[in-house]
């Protein structure tokens, strides 16, 4: 799995420095597929909570 940084460079190369996509797998040893979809995917991962987490030490104390 890439990490952002990764992507960055893959990204850097490609549109900044004119790189082929086969030149970025043949030097970072991916995939083709791998580099296309660090190429696609352009935003930033963000966490999202599904659930709020209880604090059953503070909840009696929260509304103070």
């Amino acid at each position: 799995m890439l990490e952002m940084v990764d992507k960055e460079y893959i990204r850097k190369k490609h549109f900044v420095e004119g790189w082929s996509i086969r030149k970025i797998s043949r030097n970072l040893k991916v995939a083709r597929q791998t580099i296309r979809k660090a190429l696609n995917d352009s935003h930033i991962p963000h966490y999202q909570l599904t659930k709020e987490k209880p604090s059953p030490v503070l909840d009696p104390y929260k509304e103070i």
